[in-house]
């Protein structure tokens, strides 16, 4: 059933990165950048996952982090991310296989999880912490999206509050930050 997840969400996001290029027009990923560099300063290594355009990517890189991105679909990435190493990725299957490198300081995602088909979200962290060596970024929305009209369906699947994705987050390892934002919250989870 996992693969039959994977197919479908990766044939919808490459059709929408190539059908509506106003979807990658803005990079929740910068907003909360600042965020994560108080929390994780540089330098270190990252792996941005789910990074959808790569711009927060190329960000990071400029921050002085050592930056990897994976995603479904390189479809969304912007000429600059397309410079720096990607790996084709589902996140609730082993990461350490996906991406050659294996391990990093910190993994980084933001505006991805509620994505994911929520038989899938903390599976999906779960791998992510299994290579996060010092923490795992996560910015989540907790609103519906606003692009699913376009695409037949909704694009967040995971919709839930902050309370409930604490909690959750609380029962994979340790919560060492946590801000609600009223529309997406952000946490700091390590082993």
């Amino acid at each position: 059933m996992a693969g039959l997840y994977t197919q479908q969400d990766t044939a919808k996001y490459a059709e929408l990165w190539a059908s509506l290029p106003a979807y990658g027009v803005h990079a929740p990923g910068l907003d909360v950048l600042p965020v994560f560099q108080s929390v994780a300063p540089a330098p270190a290594s990252v792996l941005d996952a789910g990074a959808g355009s790569g711009q927060a990517s190329v960000a990071l890189r400029d921050a002085g982090y050592d930056v990897t991105l994976c995603d479904l679909t390189p479809e969304g990435l912007c000429a600059e991310a397309r410079t720096l190493p990607f790996h084709t990725a589902c996140l609730w299957k082993p990461l350490r296989s996906q991406v050659r490198k294996g391990r990093f300081d910190y993994v980084y995602c933001v505006d991805v999880l509620e994505h994911i088909p929520p038989q899938f979200t903390m599976l999906a962290i779960d791998q992510m912490l299994a290579v996060a060596t010092k923490g795992v970024f996560l910015g989540i929305a907790l609103v519906p999206d606003q692009f699913g009209v376009w695409m037949g369906g909704p694009l967040h699947l995971c919709v839930q509050p902050f309370t409930w994705w604490r909690d959750c987050l609380r029962e994979l390892g340790t919560v060492v930050e946590a801000r609600d934002l009223l529309h997406r919250g952000l946490y700091m989870v390590t082993r």
